[in-house]
């Protein structure tokens, strides 16, 4: 319609997440027509669960992408949780536009523990199935774990199954363009039942919200009820 505001899209990929006692650096990716847009300037505004804004480094420009850096003494008065909301005023060709994510604050950040060396474990003849355009699953295992991080989990290595499981749902789901009856389709449907499986006798040293600590007895670990699937969330909870 002639005279009306483009649509663009911010691409984030699953919440906003701040780790305690260090800068973190925050980004607003922009896109429209599948090309990245770059903003002429812009500002970033950070409400805490109680709605309170905090101080934010000021917005620039890198690559075309805004970022900014939220200092350690910035979030140094906030306990760890979600609630967190990050709203990005960007002005592009002259109109602002608010691009809008959700958050938290952690005590420490989780990271994956797979790599493909993992997967060709599972799976050897995943070296000879890649497309010759791609030289790893590395685009694979991050969407994975976008989909599996948020669970209030201590341990990387608990997820290590999870994660490669889901991983090889989502190559064997690429991979099937024969539909359903096809091998790739067998193997999507295979993993995701060792998925579901995988899930159900999960068990995790467990945080406790509040002091960032394992919870409960020493050695214990925590388990989740009923069938899991890959990017749930329990209770909005993160990791400690």
């Amino acid at each position: 319609m002639a005279g009306s505001e483009t649509t663009y899209t911010a691409r984030f990929i699953g919440p906003e997440i701040l780790e305690a006692g260090r800068n973190n650096v925050v980004s607003c990716a922009v896109y429209n027509a599948g090309a990245l847009v770059t903003p002429a300037s812009g500002a970033l505004t950070i409400y805490d669960p109680q709605n309170v804004a905090i101080s934010a480094g000021s917005v620039t420009v890198v690559g075309g992408v805004a970022q900014a850096t939220v200092t350690a003494s910035a979030l140094s008065n906030n306990q760890p949780g979600d609630g967190w909301r990050f709203e990005w005023a960007l002005t592009i060709s002259g109109t602002v536009y608010t691009f809008r994510r959700d958050g938290s604050l952690v005590y420490r950040r989780l990271y994956p523990v797979v790599t493909d060396a993992d997967l060709l474990r599972s799976h050897t003849d995943l070296a000879r199935r890649m497309p010759t355009t791609e030289t790893s699953y590395q685009d694979y295992l991050d969407e994975a774990w976008a989909r599996i991080e948020s669970w209030l989990i201590m341990a990387p290595s608990a997820l290590r199954d999870v994660h490669t499981y889901q991983t090889l749902v989502l190559i064997f789901r690429d991979f099937a363009t024969g539909g359903p009856g096809s091998a790739e389709w067998e193997m999507m449907l295979h993993y995701e039942a060792l998925l579901e499986r995988a899930w159900g006798v999960l068990s995790y040293p467990q945080c406790e919200p509040t002091t960032g600590k394992a919870e409960g007895t020493p050695g214990a670990r925590t388990s989740p009820t009923g069938t899991m699937w890959a990017g749930s969330r329990r209770n909005g909870g993160w990791w400690v």
